[in-house]
């Protein structure tokens, strides 16, 4: 054997034996569990944009829209009721759901609110809250935003003996789940 093929040898089987003889590091290992828990709760939020009438005219009818938008955990059943308004009356307009009105001071607009775009089906309003025609819609949650379009009319025929001004009223949304 050459020397020079010797000096390059013997270093490798040098680093090689240091490596076999060094002590072998030793790793000990345990393993525990942890619980991962949660609950998801029933819940549900309702939330309206406004029925925003703008100008009215005396005698002519005047069409607006709203949505009311829920939200409730998947697989909820909810409901969705609309109030009868701050300045309701048991009677009075040309019909029976005509019993939300705005106010002007002591000056009152009627207005109706409908399932329907055609304004054909009246969500009504009464004197009892535990009455269900004030119903809105009855579904089951998704976990996502449920928006429902209401439709809003002031009937021209109601509105002809009204004094200028700015008419207002709160209806309250209540989501029963």
């Amino acid at each position: 054997m050459k020397i020079q093929s010797v000096r390059k040898t013997v270093p490798a089987i040098l680093t090689l034996l240091a490596v076999c003889l060094a002590p072998a590091a030793q790793a000990f290992t345990n393993a525990g569990n942890m619980d991962v828990s949660a609950t998801i709760e029933t819940a549900c939020s309702v939330s309206a944009s406004p029925m925003a009438f703008g100008v009215v005219l005396p005698g002519v009818n005047k069409d607006t829209e709203a949505v009311v938008t829920a939200v409730c955990t998947s697989g909820t059943t909810y409901t969705l009721d609309l109030g009868d308004g701050l300045n309701h009356i048991v009677t009075g307009g040309t019909g029976g759901e005509y019993r939300r009105q705005m106010a002007s001071a002591a000056n009152r607009l009627p207005y109706a609110v409908y399932t329907d775009a055609t304004r054909a089906t009246p969500i009504g309003a009464t004197a009892s809250s535990a009455a269900t025609n004030n119903l809105l819609t009855s579904t089951v949650g998704s976990g996502l935003d449920q928006p429902v379009t209401i439709y809003g009319r002031v009937i021209g025929a109601e509105s002809v003996t009204n004094a200028p001004g700015a008419y207002n009223d709160t209806v309250v949304v209540t989501i029963a789940f």
